[in-house]
């Protein structure tokens, strides 16, 4: 595995890539607030077959914030920056949760440019849902010179995920503090938009729709697999959110699998 930046106008994008640069690309994007180090683990697995190269989304991991805050229109046109900027004309694109709403949105844009479009953990939100999650779902966290921010975002972390452990706490905790007190920039980007008005089944390329049994919205991969019900899916019942971490080989092959 290899790291890299990618320059823009405002500023780096740091990425994690494993695989020839001359094979077809994976472009691969994480769910907030995280970063793409949750895609390290799978990296060796996935180069075998392409360049994959996991962006950390500007404002998350090592990745410069923004100037402004983005829409996810302006989140779609960046995945073809990216891709622009590493010589792809063509690429296999994959997003989890807020990245698979990115993802999803870069694919309409240029549907014939992407080979194979695979959504994990697809969140598709009601009127409600979304409302709700505007006003209270994540709201910044004061930094204290008693450490008490951090006890904060441990205790974030485990009420979200009762089942983790220490070592993959800790990494969500490190991705939480680089994403800065305001860590809900992206979130705000896939609560604002209504993802039903917005996309069509008909202008997305071939699609696979990825779930976990034990993934935190796992009740909404029902709801997206009868939105586009033309997609390939695969629910996955052990899984959790962090399918790419804990087994990352079968993760991998199921991307693979879908590739081919």
């Amino acid at each position: 595995m290899k790291r890299g930046y990618l320059d823009f106008d405002w500023g780096q994008v740091h990425f994690r890539a494993a695989g020839d640069p001359d094979a077809a690309l994976l472009l691969m994007l994480h769910q907030s607030p995280l970063s793409s180090r949750n895609y390290a683990a799978a990296l060796p697995y996935l180069g075998q077959k392409f360049h994959t190269v996991a962006i950390d989304t500007p404002g998350f991991g090592g990745s410069d914030a923004l100037p402004r805050e983005w829409d996810v229109s302006d989140y779609a046109n960046f995945v073809w920056d990216c891709a622009d900027r590493l010589g792809a004309a063509r690429l296999h694109l994959f997003g989890r949760a807020t990245g698979a709403v990115f993802a999803a949105e870069a694919a309409k844009l240029r549907p014939v440019a992407v080979e194979r479009l695979i959504l994990h953990g697809m969140p598709l939100y009601t009127d409600e849902e979304r409302a709700q999650r505007m006003a209270a779902f994540a709201p910044p966290y004061d930094v204290t010179d008693d450490g008490g921010h951090l006890a904060w975002i441990w205790d974030r972390i485990h009420d979200e995920y009762p089942w983790i452990g220490a070592d993959l706490a800790t990494h969500f905790t490190a991705d939480f503090l680089a994403a800065g007190h305001d860590f809900a920039t992206a979130y705000r980007s896939i609560w604002r938009h209504d993802l039903r008005t917005s996309l069509a089944e008909d202008v997305l390329p071939p699609t696979l729709l990825m779930g976990g049994g034990k993934d935190r919205i796992a009740f909404m991969h029902e709801r997206v697999v009868a939105f586009l019900p033309k997609a390939q899916s695969v629910l996955l019942p052990d899984a959790t959110d962090f399918v790419a971490e804990q087994d990352p080989k079968r993760f991998s092959e199921i991307l693979l699998d879908f590739a081919a």
